[in-house]
């Protein structure tokens, strides 16, 4: 007769040890191959992205709007320290939507968005354009750096009026020749969830301050004005719902004179370079609209860039069309679209007009009912939105006692500012959330005259001082090669981006010799979900994270 085996009886304290002992390296060793090859945590350190992504920063709300908004620091440790103060203050800043002032003794500073990262595997899963991607920095590789990815080679990469254009190729120009005006360069529009969430607000009538008046005067106006002979029939002046009560035609006209459209970012408003510089012409309008009774007309019209955009809608027709902005000059239709039904009465319904990357686009109720598309080379973008040609840019020549040509590109006063109306016919109705928001607009700057520091180099004169930044110039054209890369800051006016860096540490040199360019190898992966918002230290010890703004990175 066999002997009978022998076992531990069950639940032996050896056997628990040894197989928990098993079961905690085996989880160790997952969660360091799933790091490793799959997710990772990462800290968004400055404000180079903000608003999308928020570094360090303090937190505010307006008491006379209800607005919310974050801003950069504002004090920092001593000794030359980019570390900010745990309190900031005392503080003044501008609530970016309706322009009151508000101030504060004491701000604490919020720690920066924690994203997580999904993890690139060639060939599986590659980077896309418009990914923000964490990366190595070619300056410093024991740095991450965290950007929108706007260069994907092998191409010639142009910024231009805040936009990106490129056209494939492997071939530099030969010298002298001026590569913005060859052929096969086309805009690199946004996919609608990176739009979406690269809009900044403007304006919004929710946010209507309570009291227009102080010690006895307006010390604001809404930027939305009633036009015309229907002005008598609106009531809009310290309203949140806008509301016609005539029976004919009726407009709105945006005012500059009460609210510019340019690149200002409520973040930016402490220290660091000007805030609100260029004119932005891609801008989106939306509302809510509840007619009175059946049979509302819409038309939102966008002037910009020498042209005239619309969007119409008529019944359940809807309408896209442009031309230029020239007496008796013809309309052209670039897209059409049917609603379900004409604007019902009493009933709101939200519109979004978009005019951005060359193109427009009209939702109703977040649905997609038209889309239109046009196509302008460098050099026609350049005619159609400033007082010069790209021949005048290109051709520039220095001025007596200076070794570098003027940046024309570099100077917001040739570029054109944008005007904006709604023209409504049928009836009596009222708007609500009328909003305008303008799009990203990456700038066109000079190098700076000293580089960034970095634990390898001290600072220094910057080896390109004072020139177009790459991309921004024919005259310091950008070409990517196959597996290289070009990255900008959603918060292009305080981003030490790929347009600004100095040469690349002589490491990463190795990897890739160009300034400005990110090898593939330098690459960890996409940001794609904020899992900790900022947070700021309750008592100084309790970390209390903003949990409404978890979300979905774009």
């Amino acid at each position: 007769m066999p002997p009978t085996p022998t076992a531990h009886p069950e639940g032996h304290p050896l056997t628990s040890t040894v197989d928990s002992f098993k079961g905690i390296i085996v989880a160790f060793m997952m969660a360091l191959v799933f790091r490793a090859f799959v997710i990772e945590g990462f800290e968004i350190p400055t404000g180079s992205m903000a608003p999308t992504l928020r570094g360090q920063h303090t937190q505010w709300e307006s008491p006379q709007s209800g607005a919310h908004w974050a801003v950069g620091p504002a004090k920092y440790l001593p000794g030359g320290s980019r570390t900010p103060t745990a309190e900031q203050g005392p503080m003044k800043v501008l609530d970016p939507i309706s322009g009151a002032e508000v101030s504060a003794t004491s701000a604490p500073i919020r720690g920066g968005d924690r994203v997580f990262i999904l993890k690139y595997l060639w060939p599986f899963y590659t980077p896309s354009r418009f990914d923000v991607v964490v990366f190595k920095n070619p300056r410093d590789p024991a740095q991450n750096y965290i950007k929108r990815l706007v260069g994907v080679g092998a191409e010639e990469l142009a910024l231009i009026d805040g936009d990106v254009f490129s056209r494939p190729t492997k071939d530099e120009p030969k010298p002298g020749e001026n590569s913005w005006a060859l052929p096969g360069w086309k805009i690199q529009r946004k996919h609608e969830a990176a739009q979406r969430i690269m809009w900044q607000p403007v304006y919004s009538s929710d946010y209507a301050p309570l009291s227009p008046l102080r010690d006895g005067r307006t010390w604001f106006r809404n930027p939305w004005v009633a036009a015309g002979d229907s002005a008598k029939n609106w009531e809009i002046e310290g309203k949140t719902e806008y509301r016609f009560s005539g029976a004919g035609t009726a407009s709105l006209a945006w005012d500059v004179s009460r609210r510019v459209i340019n690149d200002f970012y409520g973040y930016n408003q402490i220290g660091g370079p000007p805030n609100g510089v260029f004119p932005v012409n891609d801008v989106r309008i939306s509302f809510g609209i509840r007619p009175e009774k059946e049979g509302i007309a819409w038309a939102g019209t966008i002037k910009a860039r020498s042209h005239v955009f619309e969007a119409r809608i008529e019944g359940t027709a809807v309408t896209l069309r442009m031309r230029p902005d020239e007496n008796d000059a013809p309309w052209k239709t670039i897209g059409q679209g049917t609603l379900p039904s004409p604007l019902a009465a009493g009933r709101v319904t939200n519109v979004d007009f978009w005019h951005a990357d060359q193109a427009l686009s009209l939702f109703v109720e977040n649905k997609l009912i038209a889309r239109g598309e046009y196509d302008w080379t460098p050099a026609e973008r350049i005619k159609f939105a400033t007082t010069v040609t790209l021949e005048d840019v290109f051709n520039a020549a220095p001025s007596a006692g200076n070794a570098v040509a003027p940046n024309l590109l570099a100077v917001p006063k040739i570029y054109k500012a944008p005007a904006i109306s709604m023209d409504f016919s049928g009836g009596a109705f009222t708007l609500v959330r009328v909003a305008l928001a303008r799009d990203i607009y990456y700038q066109p700057v000079d190098y700076p005259p000293y580089n960034d520091p970095t634990p390898w180099s001290a600072v220094g004169p910057h080896s390109r001082a004072n020139r177009p930044a790459a991309a921004t110039h024919p005259r310091m054209p950008l070409f990517l090669g196959d597996g290289e890369y070009f990255f900008c800051g959603d918060n292009s006016p305080q981003s030490l981006d790929a347009r600004m860096w100095d040469v690349p540490n002589p490491w990463m040199a190795q990897l890739e010799p160009k300034t400005g360019v990110v090898t593939r190898d330098a690459l960890i992966g996409r940001a794609f979900v904020v899992y900790w918002p900022g947070f700021y230290w309750k008592n100084g010890f309790l970390p209390i994270p903003d949990t409404g703004r978890v979300r979905q990175v774009n």
